[in-house]
């Protein structure tokens, strides 16, 4: 797994006022895997990392404030997708594989239930291995995105946690406003289903949609053709999911593949060639925002692992995301 999730911990850890090095050498961590935010390390040394802290932090709810921290260390990534994005549906397709999916950790999956949805975190490992502090900040982290990103904040009544009462929840009840149930099967957040369709705020600053060089005008290249425009929006919005093709895509414009292709045709276009091209060009761009993670970008771009995003931008570039950064 990346060392991003790692890093987070131990800027906490200076926070608190714990020292990193005896928090890094009663963890066993490896100096090396630190050196790099996106390099990679076991995923058994993040939860002795946690598990540690809390230790030494004299906390059990690390996981909680290193969720809120979490959150505003994704501010960058949460401000272009409100370029890219008009309504909540449309936000919550593309977080799930960005900022909130951790490779190896686990992932978010949000799921019907009624008039609600619930966004659940799913860990690779049990409960007795991980302790609650990830499954603390992806609830934690989730809860700052429902309550910041729409115009009017999406309200979570419910949430649940898959672990016992603790004997304090003084820090729940502050992070979370809705009812607070314990010992459930998963961990999750619920709200309204209608909140899909409610606009997503727009951050008008230097990278807002009226700047040059945005992301946006990028996606968009500056054609003057809506079909060519809405394509692309329409691909950059399904990349995260990892199973975009020519077919969703289609289904999304409300055509059939054939008249696609053809229109495609019709203006000398590949849907391969536009697919590469704007993860090449958008590769570029967020990459010189060094407040987001490689892997995060590799997770937007839909790659499911950030071999694979360096791999592709070798290609495009001629060297790796990281030699291209720095």
């Amino acid at each position: 797994m990346s060392s991003d999730v790692a890093q987070l911990f131990l800027q906490l850890s200076d926070d608190l006022g714990v020292d990193r090095d005896q928090l890094i050498a009663s963890a066993d961590i490896d100096p090396i895997w630190l050196e790099q935010p996106d390099a990679f390390m076991p995923v058994d040394s993040l939860y002795h990392l946690t598990r540690q802290l809390a230790t030494l932090a004299g906390s059990e709810d690390i996981g909680l404030w290193a969720g809120r921290a979490s959150f505003l260390n994704q501010a960058s990534l949460l401000k272009y997708l409100s370029a890219i994005c008009s309504h909540f549906r449309q936000w919550l397709h593309m977080i799930p594989s960005a900022p909130v999916t951790r490779a190896g950790i686990g992932e978010t999956v949000v799921v019907r239930d009624g008039d609600m949805l619930c966004t659940e975190w799913r860990p690779t490992v049990s409960m007795a291995v991980s302790g609650r502090y990830i499954a603390d900040m992806m609830l934690s982290m989730c809860q700052c995105m429902l309550n910041s990103v729409c115009y009017r904040p999406v309200p979570v009544p419910r949430v649940y946690f898959n672990y016992p009462e603790p004997e304090d929840t003084t820090v729940h009840r502050q992070v979370f406003a809705g009812q607070l149930v314990f010992d459930q099967a998963f961990c999750g957040l619920f709200y309204p289903a209608a909140a899909l369709e409610w606009p997503i705020i727009k951050v008008w600053d230097e990278k807002s949609p009226v700047a040059e060089n945005n992301l946006l005008s990028i996606i968009e290249k500056g054609s003057s053709d809506g079909f060519m425009r809405r394509l692309r929006r329409s691909i950059v919005r399904a990349l995260p999911s990892g199973k975009m093709t020519i077919d969703t895509i289609a289904n999304e414009l409300a055509i059939s593949r054939r008249t696609l292709q053809r229109r495609l045709s019709e203006r000398n276009e590949v849907f391969a060639n536009v697919v590469q091209e704007l993860r090449s060009a958008m590769a570029v761009r967020l990459l010189t925002d060094k407040q987001i993670p490689v892997t995060e970008i590799a997770f937007m771009l839909g790659y499911a692992d950030i071999s694979s995003f360096s791999t592709a931008f070798k290609g495009w570039h001629g060297c790796s995301p990281r030699n291209f950064v720095s």
